[in-house]
């Protein structure tokens, strides 16, 4: 639905979405156009009895023929400081029908359903609420419920859409009914006027002004189907807030998740002589290294059945005076690639989810193997390397269960130094929580693919994608030391400070004078699995005393 922002003006309390068609279109009921007469009057007036009539579709071909309409983010803010005066006096009762939300759903949006739209420091920022209050049955709570004005709540939505050009909504189905409650049902309590806030002092020293109950504040007052509705609600409000509180332990893992992925990130860099050893003594990282990048095929019928490996090893020395050249494609050149086709397995070849093509190994010759020789196999590229071996997985939990399953245990191999997941690389490079595939972190660095879910083809790849984007991200980083523009996300540029949005969010690894400290040694990844980041402490020391072993 589209207008111009200078035909009309609109209650922001009087829209709301529709899902129904996969889109939105906006609720216009109580539009009023500035000149009464203007061509499209006639137009609104039509798609509000559609909407009414849930005839969306037809309404939504009126207003896409209508001219764009663009929030303005500078007027909404000021419109959001400057709200018509309510009227009320301190403890006057909120006028019948009034749809508020809790103000526990306000500051728990954030982490609910917008996750890192908006920061909570930000709800009292060039903003003004109206807060309410509701002394609640000391069953539900001890302490008044505060609540908000819905349409000042949706009007702060629409600020961060118009300055982010996002699309944050009041979440629909189910959900919408816990930000417009309405109150008052069977002679029960409604929400009384506390006061209004300018700023988040003003808002904490009016949450200690909360008047005495008066006695018709008493939830007994209320009809039976009043008082069990209004307490269904308030319990509604009290169950979210604990969904909030579970989602800030989540957020926290998170944090330390992107921590974790951040400084895997600058160690990877070290290793490829990307980045300096800053703390070298302390972190005991070594100045050369073997990355072995593993990928393990198993049958879609039995994942137990593993039909192939794939193997890509690159040793580190090999890249001296090696240019890396653009993503450090360079550099590809220097990987070995093996691949092994279980002679055991070779009828059973994946078509249902994915199309497998283990005669299609592109990078040498497949080697049909015993699955018994695997092992041994795998004992002499990785426990035998002259050199500390860092493994490279994408999504390692699999590939690391899949070598289980033909009885190579990575966390017993003397000479693993750490794992590196590029599917967390990929992540933290872009900021994101979701998944990739690998042919997603490829197409992002322009590497070209084929014949995947081929194994040694999957392997190679994923290293050349650990390469690359060691390489990118190490160049973003020089360019912000040298004070040249990196893009970054939209939230970030608009809305929050970037270095705000990244201490706050975990997308930080420390700086310029950071090297990612200590290696996360597999047995203490092995220990922490079921969290997003495992702890990293003492990674070294064991893996010194190993390799003293090994070379005894």
């Amino acid at each position: 639905m589209v207008f111009t922002q200078t035909e009309m003006t609109y209650d922001y309390d009087q829209y709301d979405s529709d899902d129904s068609t996969g889109g939105m279109i906006f609720n216009i009921r109580n539009l009023e156009v500035k000149d009464s007469t203007s061509p499209h009057r006639l137009n609104l007036e039509i798609a509000s009895q559609l909407i009414k009539k849930d005839k969306t579709s037809k309404a939504r071909a009126i207003l896409e023929d209508m001219p764009e309409f663009k929030l303005n983010p500078e007027k909404l803010e000021k419109e959001g400081l400057m709200w018509k005066e309510t009227g009320l006096e301190r403890g006057d009762l909120s006028p019948e029908g009034t749809e508020f939300v809790s103000w526990k759903m306000v500051r728990g949006y954030p982490e609910m359903f917008a996750k890192e739209m908006f920061t909570i420091e930000g709800l009292h920022k060039n903003r003004v609420w109206d807060i309410y209050y509701l002394h609640q049955p000391k069953t539900i709570h001890p302490k008044p419920g505060l609540f908000v004005p819905t349409y000042q709540f949706q009007h702060m939505l629409d600020t961060i859409n118009a300055r982010l050009e996002i699309n944050l909504t009041i979440p629909p189905g189910k959900n919408e009914a816990k930000f417009r409650l309405v109150f008052g049902d069977g002679n029960t309590p409604r929400p009384r006027f506390l006061g209004r806030t300018h700023s988040a002092d003003e808002f904490k020293d009016l949450c200690g002004l909360v008047p005495r109950p008066k006695p018709e504040d008493d939830i007994q007052q209320g009809t039976e189907e009043g008082q069990a509705k209004l307490i269904s609600v308030l319990k509604m409000i009290s169950n979210s807030h604990k969904k909030t509180e579970k989602a800030k332990k989540n957020a926290y893992k998170r944090f330390e998740a992107h921590l974790a992925w951040g400084h895997g990130l600058k160690r990877t860099q070290c290793y490829l002589g990307l980045r300096e050893h800053k703390t070298a003594e302390a972190t005991g990282q070594p100045s050369a290294v073997r990355f072995v990048c593993i990928d393990v095929e198993a049958w879609e019928k039995n994942p137990n059945i593993i039909t192939e490996v794939g193997v890509a090893i690159l040793d580190t020395p090999n890249l001296k005076d090696m240019a890396p050249g653009e993503n450090g494609q360079s550099w590809f050149e220097a990987i070995e690639a093996r691949h092994f086709w279980v002679a055991e397995y070779t009828w059973a070849q994946n078509k249902k989810y994915v199309k497998g093509c283990p005669e299609n190994f592109d990078f040498g010759e497949t080697e049909v193997v015993q699955g018994k020789h695997v092992p041994e196999t795998m004992e002499t590229i990785i426990d035998n390397s002259p050199y500390p071996v860092v493994l490279v997985f994408h999504e390692s939990g699999s590939d690391i269960k899949f070598l289980e399953a033909i009885k190579y245990n990575i966390y017993k191999a003397q000479n693993v130094l750490e794992i590196i997941d590029t599917k967390h690389m990929y992540q933290y490079a872009v900021r994101s929580n979701k998944q990739p595939s690998v042919s997603t972190v490829c197409e992002f660095l322009g590497i070209q693919t084929k014949n995947l879910h081929n194994a040694g083809n999957d392997a190679v790849y994923t290293l050349q994608a650990m390469i690359g984007l060691a390489a990118k991200q190490r160049e973003e980083s020089l360019r912000r030391a040298r004070g040249e523009g990196v893009q970054v996300p939209r939230i970030a540029q608009h809305h929050v400070p970037f270095a705000e949005l990244v201490e706050k969010e975990g997308w930080t690894s420390g700086g310029e004078d950071s090297d990612g400290g200590r290696p996360v040694r597999p047995a203490q990844f092995e220990m922490n699995f079921s969290t997003y980041a495992p702890v990293q402490s003492g990674g070294v020391d064991d893996w010194q005393r190993g390799k003293e072993t090994l070379h005894a």
